[in-house]
């Protein structure tokens, strides 16, 4: 009788059952907390309101307000609601149709606005842990380090001013884009790596369509894929897969975005390269000092130019190359973790050091620029709570190797403990550090929020901090004026001129506050001095024209304000608030239909609900006007 007999083999396992809600609950129960802990710190950014640039960019701007301007925002920069801008051109559709999204759901109610980014700072709190818990292994590192992030006081300027949710846009996609990367199955098939590395791309262009500065992760990504990437290739053909998804992503976004905005943006701007170039090692270290000590934050500050190399350059840039070339020696030799958390807070800031060719002094360094890098910090983090916690409890005679000591075998058999006691006496050091930091860090954040109430509350936490930044004072003197307190706005621009008599932004301010104020003779000097400076910009110089022309027009020179507009005109028929000067030149003039004309130009141009208004009531006169003609008309006959 033939027996089939069973080869011995691999006995099959049952499968397991799948996780009920409960162990669900109880496995993401460290990341939830970490998250509440965002939400609760930062929960009392809900009674903010709208500052800064939250009034042009989402509240009076028609493009966010309606889907009829989809097309629009995706194939214009981002403040063409205000029109061309030969310096500031900035392509970001990703944040713009997310501003459309909020605006759709929630209004112009400022704490759903604020919600909408503390739920996106919620999200980048707990794709910080996925990451420093992928990298490290360690639940307890990933924890306190995606706290830190939590809680973070640099954190402010990005999560309670709502138009800063770029940043975070940007920091989401960054993350995402890491995260494929570092799957713990090393040994999946070599096309599901190459899958991830695509994902890893497609997050990696949302970034760069959320905020241009997302290109730096350019200088990472391609290289976290191909140390992943060590087991599914060789040479070339590794290096291949490695970096063509992020540079096939690249130059497509590249190509779109000078497809539509036709320049780079960075040709001109309020510096020259020279004070961007010789004052990078000082903005960089300043950086770094508000990402480790996070004291005394305003939302801008005032940083010291220069353009030629001085010795504080040479000791400054030394004192940089010296401590990126030890970082990068300990990530080579030891860990390669190092180098990512090094990398991750460096190159995020390089962008912020181009930025000060843009904006002027007083508005160049924020701490929103900040956000990613704190990522890297908190990687740093991590690390050293898996050190001091290593996922399996070590023998004793590797925990006494690793704190370099040995046993002596004259030491009685009984004080061998001691080692013990050290590497205990480390970690609850460690943890009440980490608490320690944990309650400060929280209790800054709570209290710089308030900060962000309003743009008066803004700018004097600017003022208290820098009293030197002309600049903010000039734009605490706008919010005065645009408040209808005159007598205190003109108050504040004189302090601001005095302050910064060559910052050309503080001058207009000052022209525009006299005007308002009615002081035409007084503004009509001051812009006739700054069309003199030699070096005034382009768009500048047609502000100061348009400018000036209004002062004419106050002072009832007609014929010489048309001759002002018609240079500006010259220079850019579609420069912002040109055709509503025009059309309050032609109301002046009683030419009601080429003033009617102008204000509904002006309206498409910039989608300024004022011109939409002077037009309707430009329209009721030419209506009233033309039925008082009719009547006298028919009277006659």
């Amino acid at each position: 009788m033939n027996m089939k007999m069973k080869k011995p083999g691999k006995t099959e396992q049952p499968k397991s059952a799948p996780p009920s809600w409960p162990e669900r609950l109880r496995a993401v129960r460290v990341p939830l907390a970490v998250c509440a802990l965002a939400f609760l710190v930062y929960s009392r950014s809900l009674w903010c309101g709208f500052v800064r640039d939250d009034l042009p960019q989402i509240v009076r701007n028609p493009q966010v307000q309606s889907w009829d301007y989809l097309p629009r925002l995706l194939g214009s920069h981002l403040w063409s609601q205000v029109g061309r801008d030969e310096t500031m051109l900035f392509y970001r559709p990703i944040f713009s149709v997310w501003m459309l999204l909020m605006y759709t759901f929630g209004g112009l109610a400022p704490w759903f606005w604020h919600l909408s980014n503390i739920l996106l700072h919620v999200a980048a709190t707990y794709l910080v842990f996925r990451l420093c818990q992928k990298l490290t292994g360690s639940d307890l590192g990933a924890a306190v380090a995606a706290a830190i992030f939590a809680v973070h006081p640099i954190h402010v300027d990005a999560v309670t001013w709502v138009s800063a949710s770029c940043e975070i846009l940007f920091a989401i996609s960054a993350l995402a884009a890491m995260l494929p990367l570092l799957a713990s199955d090393q040994k999946a098939p070599p096309r599901l790596w190459v899958s991830a590395v695509w994902v890893s791309a497609l997050w990696f262009a949302a970034g760069l369509f959320a905020k241009e500065t997302g290109m730096v992760m350019l200088a990472i990504l391609p290289v976290l894929a191909w140390v992943q990437l060590k087991g599914c290739a060789a040479g070339g053909k590794r290096l291949w897969k490695a970096a063509f998804p992020y540079g096939a992503t690249a130059a497509s976004y590249l190509l779109i975005r000078f497809a539509v905005m036709h320049r780079v943006g960075v040709e001109s701007g309020e510096h020259t390269w020279a004070e961007v170039i010789f004052s990078a090692p000082s903005i960089f270290l300043f950086y770094l000092k508000k990402l480790f000590l996070p004291w005394n934050l305003s939302g801008c500050y005032v940083n010291p130019l220069t353009a030629s190399p001085t010795t504080a350059f040479w000791l400054q840039l030394t004192a940089v190359l010296i401590g990126l070339a030890a970082v990068a020696w300990f990530a080579i030799r030891y860990n390669w973790r190092l180098g990512l958390a090094a990398s991750l807070i460096v190159i995020p800031v390089l962008p912020a050091l181009a930025v000060t060719r843009i904006y002027p002094q007083g508005d160049m360094t924020h701490d929103r620029y900040l956000y990613l890098p704190t990522v890297g910090l908190s990687l740093l983090v991590a690390m050293l709570i898996k050190q001091l916690w290593p996922i399996e409890k070590p023998a004793r005679g590797a925990l006494i190797k690793s704190l370099g000591s040995s046993v002596d075998p004259r030491v009685p058999r009984g004080l061998r403990f001691l080692p013990t006691l050290n590497h205990s006496f480390l970690k609850v050091a460690a943890l009440a550090v980490a608490l320690a930091v944990l309650i400060a860090f929280s209790a800054e954040t709570i209290v710089q929020q308030r900060y962000y109430q309003d743009d008066v509350a803004f700018y004097s936490r600017v003022i208290e901090v820098t009293p030197s930044d002309g600049f903010a004072i000039g734009m605490l003197g706008n919010v005065y004026l645009d408040e209808g307190r005159f007598d205190l706005a003109v108050e504040q621009f004189q302090k601001a001129h005095r302050i910064s008599p060559d910052n050309q932004k503080v001058t207009l301010f000052l022209a525009r506050g006299l005007f308002v104020a009615g002081k035409y003779h007084d503004a009509e000097t001051v812009l006739n001095g700054l069309l003199q400076t030699p070096d005034l910009n382009l768009r500048r110089r047609k502000a100061t024209l348009l400018s000036l022309a209004n002062v004419q027009i106050g002072l009832g020179n007609l014929d010489q304000a048309q001759q002002l507009l018609q240079q500006v005109e010259q220079r850019d028929d579609k420069f912002p608030e040109l055709h509503w000067a025009w059309g309050v030149l032609y109301q002046k003039q009683n030419l009601l239909p080429q003033a009617l004309a102008e204000y509904q130009e002006e309206f498409e141009i910039t989608g300024d609900e004022l011109a939409r208004q002077r037009s309707a009531t430009v329209a009721k006169l030419l209506y009233s006007q033309s039925a008082m003609h009719s009547s006298t008309d028919g009277a006659s006959h």
